[in-house]
């Protein structure tokens, strides 16, 4: 053999070995494979065994919640119908027809009323209603809006279901749909329904609508005449119905003294020769037999025909009598007859001391007591005598509230709130009153530190709501619940918590609040109208003239502004917001030595105070001192770095300084956190104007105008660039635009004739 053929031999063997080796390893792997593989699947098997098990007893559960919880069945057939036309409606509509939608519609009612096992009767409060029924019930209605479903005529409900349906619309605040869902049963379904009624005269109630709640309180006065309540309440709302009604009570056995005296003070009211036979009554009696009693009546009767010096000789006549000095009632009286005239200030406090000496005249007397000592300038006795009455009665919320408020009205909030909060209970409305008006304070102190603490106010509307839920007939609450809803910018519900307030109680403050709605709504004229029919009754609160400032401020009366700040401020020289805007009325009036004069005040007595900060760098700028403004301005961004005021602030500062490259640094960082901050963007397009970019400057100055249409310097400049441009057409749109804020605008009216006169050549 020769060496080739030994080498291929070789070869040959071990690559057959090699290849029968590797078959093998193949094969041994394959094989063990196998069996893990088949053990795999055991073990899976296992698992899906056990899965399937689970699942088959997660069924039977699901299945016996059902059975014991019939009420969840109902939930899940809505849950599951609304979420499919909600789909349905995202995805245009199209997978859906009209026919499908209203079956659809259909079983989601009924299967979440079906779960709601009540009689439809909002007014009952025991009546409390699921959580999850009020998640799918405000779900359901936003799917009315959406279909353009506006009542339930045509669901073919019965009354019980159209009733709940209802309940659940007012749980959601939907008042609208709920009078229509009550209305449809008592109009159709089944008249005469008492709950319906019931419910429609609390829906008017609340909306402040006393014609149709008395109508619905005389409708189901005709199918229940002798409840007193009913007859109580129309007495109230048809005053004409008030004799009869309560004749109707006495047939029952029910007539208490407080209708009888209802019913003679309405005669007295119609009838005015009542009080002269009254007052010859009394006077018949005191030439029979005078005693102290008759004095103190013959005084309260001058005092209602306001002959206010009859009244007190007569308090005089009896204290004269025997014993009428121990007469403690006597006192309390000719207190409150002389409290009103100054010049009998120390008499009047002398009265009330003797009152309270005596322990007659209740809360009354002893707020009283303090007012007098108050103006007599003796607060410190004043407030010894409100800490004094707290102490003795410790559960009276009227006089603790009333020394919260002094503490407050002193800049003594620790104070204020150690004494809210040492109260034993909270079961008076005034406690939460007093506590939602420390909260104001609170917010009013933040929003003047420039900063608005949303929270805070949400909280003092909860503390107002919490005193209405103990007196839903509290005009106060209602009127301070109007007053968060307006600083949280919900100006049409503030509008109908007014109307409320309005409703309950003649207090002129409720016209100042309305003033203040009216402005934020850019009816000067309306606010006018409404601050002046406030400072015909209210010479005390500094409301009033606080108001008038702003006004007249908004008119363009500086100088009635000024004298109206300048009243509020001389009252109460801590009012820092009448301050700021007299700061601001200075500046506008170009006398920046006052303006910087109120600035270092407000900085002295608060040094926090960042909006006077901001104000003394405004004044600071426009008298030329740039680098003590800009330094100013870099103090409050510290405190506060995303104060989008500071920082166009800054900007503006930066480009009268000529750094107009350095400005657009925190503009932009302005409009970047308040995109709806129309300064920001001004004061950008003046930059850019600086820069020679007219263009960028115009865009600017429009995008000003569309975040506030009224911004004239915007209006001004928009109007300046298309006439310098000769685009005539443009030049008389803007300077139109000009005249439609400021009809009186001089400039815009000097323009739009020389934009007319050019065309008519050109022509």
């Amino acid at each position: 053999m020769t060496p080739l053929e030994m080498g291929l031999t070789l070869f040959i063997t071990l690559l057959g070995g090699g290849i029968l080796f590797w078959m093998i390893q193949v094969d041994t792997h394959f094989r063990r494979y196998s069996r893990e593989a088949v053990a795999e699947r055991e073990v899976q098997s296992a698992r899906v065994s056990l899965l399937v098990d689970e699942v088959a007893r997660l069924s039977d559960d699901c299945v016996a919640l059902l059975h014991t919880q019939p009420r969840l069945h109902g939930l899940i057939t809505a849950h599951t119908t609304i979420t499919r036309l909600e789909q349905s409606l995202e995805a245009g509509g199209g997978r859906i027809s009209v026919r499908e939608a209203a079956s659809d519609l259909l079983v989601a009612i009924r299967g979440m009323l079906s779960s709601h096992l009540t009689d439809g009767d909002f007014t009952n409060p025991e009546a409390e209603i699921d959580e999850g029924v009020l998640a799918l019930s405000a779900r359901l209605f936003d799917l009315f809006d959406a279909l353009d479903l506006a009542n339930p005529h045509n669901l073919g409900l019965s009354s019980l279901e159209t009733r709940r349906l209802g309940e659940l619309a007012h749980a959601v605040g939907d008042d609208s749909w709920a009078e229509s869902c009550y209305r449809e049963v008592v109009e159709r379904i089944a008249p005469g329904n008492l709950v319906s009624m019931r419910c429609l005269a609390a829906i008017s109630r609340d909306a402040g609508d006393l014609d149709a709640e008395a109508h619905w309180v005389a409708e189901q006065l005709a199918q229940e005449p002798d409840d007193e309540e009913l007859l109580r309440r129309l007495s109230l709302l048809h005053p004409d119905t008030a004799e009869r009604n309560v004749k109707r009570l006495e047939a029952l056995g029910k007539a208490t003294a407080a209708d009888h005296s209802f019913i003679t003070g309405l005669k007295e009211r119609i009838q005015g020769e009542a009080g002269d036979q009254s007052l010859a009554a009394v006077e018949a009696a005191l030439e029979e037999n005078p005693t102290v009693e008759q004095h103190l009546l013959k005084a309260r009767l001058h005092r209602r025909r306001d002959e206010i010096p009859l009244a007190i000789d007569s308090v005089h006549a009896g204290l004269e009598m025997s014993g009428g000095r121990q007469h403690g009632e006597a006192w309390a009286l000719l207190a409150q007859l002389l409290e009103s005239d100054p010049k009998k200030l120390p008499e009047a406090l002398k009265a009330a001391v003797h009152a309270y000496a005596l322990e007659a005249g209740g809360t009354g007397i002893v707020l009283l007591k303090a007012d007098l000592l108050e103006r007599s300038g003796r607060p410190e006795d004043a407030l010894e005598a409100l800490e004094a009455a707290v102490e003795q009665t410790p559960s009276n919320a009227e006089i603790r509230s009333h020394l919260s408020q002094s503490h407050l009205y002193a800049g003594r909030r620790q104070e204020a709130w150690e004494v809210l909060e040492g109260a034993p209970s909270w079961s008076e409305p005034q406690l939460h009153i007093q506590k939602g008006r420390l909260l104001l304070s609170d917010y009013d102190a933040n929003r003047d530190a420039g900063h608005a603490d949303t929270d805070i106010l949400v909280k003092a509307e909860g503390a107002f709501r919490s005193a209405l839920d103990l007196d839903r007939e509290n005009g106060l609450a209602w009127l301070c619940v109007a007053r968060c809803q307006r600083l949280g910018g919900d100006l049409g519900e503030a509008s109908i918590s007014l109307n409320r307030s309005r409703r309950l109680m003649d207090d002129p403050l409720v016209a100042a609040e309305e003033s203040l709605i009216a402005l934020d709504e850019g009816r000067v004229n309306d606010a006018a109208r409404l601050i002046d029919e406030a400072d015909v009754s209210e010479r005390v609160s500094l409301v009033v003239p606080y108001v008038k400032g702003l006004v007249s401020a908004r008119r363009g009366h500086h100088e009635e502004a000024l004298e109206r700040f300048g009243e509020v401020l001389l009252a109460d020289p801590h009012h820092v917001r009448a301050r700021l805007n007299r700061i601001t009325l200075y500046l506008l009036m170009d006398d920046v030595q006052r303006a910087l004069d109120d600035c270092d005040w407000l900085l002295q007595t608060y040094p926090n105070l960042l909006l006077a900060r901001l104000r003394r760098a405004e004044a600071l700028i426009q008298h030329g001192i740039f680098d003590e403004a800009e330094a100013d301005i870099k103090n409050v961004l510290a405190e506060q770095p995303e104060n989008e005021v500071a920082l166009t602030r800054l900007g503006a500062c930066l480009l009268a300084q000529g750094r107009a490259e350095e400005a657009f640094i925190p503009l932009n960082q302005a409009m970047s956190l308040a995109p709806d901050y129309p300064e920001a963007t001004y004061q950008r397009a003046l930059l850019y104007l600086e820069l020679g970019e007219v263009d960028s400057a115009l865009t600017d100055f429009e995008t000003t105008t569309r975040i506030n249409h009224r911004h004239l310097d915007s209006l001004l400049r928009i109007a300046a660039i298309h006439h310098e441009r000769d685009d005539l057409q443009h030049a008389e749109s803007a300077w139109r635009a000009v005249l439609d804020v400021d009809p009186e605008n001089k400039l815009a009216r000097r323009r739009i004739e020389e934009v007319r006169t050019t065309i008519m050549e050109t022509a």
